[in-house]
């Protein structure tokens, strides 16, 4: 609605004097901007606030464990332990500096303060470490399936500084994946019907039409949950056959080969590592495709999608099942 257009409504509620639940909200500045966008402070600021409270305390100390048990210990510098780092710097980076503005923000809706350099500044955080945390678990995964399906191989081509360099590429990516949903965020202001501005109404959300949006999503969503859900998958299976088939020839030559013990707990590790993924990461996705598709919202639909949005927000504790996952075996 232009602004000439918002004057002319205002115009006719002032001519037509109706009892209209819209006008009384003209009648006080505060209670028009909550008439926009909503309470300055969310109802589940508290329950949110119990929730990831032990979410903060066990991420953070779960993962600068897991930083310092790989730094300090030379044995420790793996290529598989490297890329558990780059899971734990992401996960502390959400908890350090993505759940408390999150949780300001819920305390206190609007006005956002922080400028359009802080609303671009709080979406790319989640989108680059999201993704660097998906990319790292599918990437080591990728390993794990090569270590066992070919050892010698994957001795010769798995060095640390290849694990770098893959963590650089999975980083880099994940910042160039992180600029499209970037780019259509911004600060918006609102105004009353006279065109004017309302004082403290910005907000950081969304301001390019929201078919861009979502295709953002829909697109992002394949390519960081659907497909390495689907590689994750597949890499599960073909261990699988592989180890039935080993079974198969053990049977048949009645020998014993002493590096095929070990791949049974693998595979069972790659199993748990495909239901924790699945998990994990489903609420991240489904609370940005729900947001992207629902047109009419209502208040049924906003609780859903706030108890979406709550359970996304255990994302950082849930990473602390990864290192189990995917360490080597023993």
């Amino acid at each position: 609605m232009s602004g000439k257009e918002k004057l002319q409504n205002a115009s006719w509620i002032h001519q037509q004097k109706l009892e209209d639940p819209f006008q009384k909200h003209l009648n006080s500045t505060e209670e028009y901007l909550a008439f926009l966008c909503g309470p300055r402070r969310s109802h589940f600021f508290l329950p949110v606030s119990v929730v990831y409270v032990p979410i903060f305390v066990v991420g953070v100390i779960g993962n600068v464990l897991v930083c310092l048990v790989i730094l300090q210990h030379q044995a420790m510098k793996t290529p598989t332990n490297y890329y558990l780092f780059s899971l734990a710097v992401s996960d502390l980076l959400v908890l350090l500096l993505g759940m408390p503005l999150e949780v300001y923000e819920m305390w206190r809706n609007y006005p956002f303060l922080l400028g359009p350099v802080g609303c671009y500044f709080k979406t790319a955080l989640f989108e680059i470490v999201c993704f660097a945390s998906i990319l790292s678990v599918t990437t080591v995964s990728v390993e794990r399936y090569m270590a066992v399906l070919h050892p010698f191989r994957a001795k010769l081509e798995s060095t640390r500084s290849r694990a770098l360099r893959i963590l650089g590429v999975v980083w880099g990516f994940s910042v160039l994946s992180s600029l499209p949903n970037t780019s259509i965020h911004g600060i918006k202001f609102h105004y009353f019907p006279n065109g004017s501005l309302i004082p403290g109404s910005a907000t950081c959300t969304v301001i390019k039409p929201m078919w861009i949006y979502n295709f953002i999503i829909q697109v992002t969503s394949f390519l960081f949950y659907v497909l390495p859900m689907t590689v994750i998958s597949v890499l599960y299976y073909l261990m699988g056959l592989r180890l039935k088939k080993d079974k198969s020839l053990e049977a048949d030559e009645g020998t014993i080969n002493i590096q095929r013990p070990c791949r049974k707990p693998v595979t069972k590790m790659l199993f748990v590592l495909v239901l924790v993924f699945a998990i994990c990461w489903a609420p991240f996705h489904i609370d940005r495709l729900f947001f992207s598709f629902v047109e009419e919202w209502t208040e049924s639909l906003a609780a859903v999608f706030n108890l979406i949005h709550v359970v996304s927000g255990s994302i950082p504790e849930c990473d602390l099942f990864f290192p189990q996952t995917l360490a080597p075996p023993a």
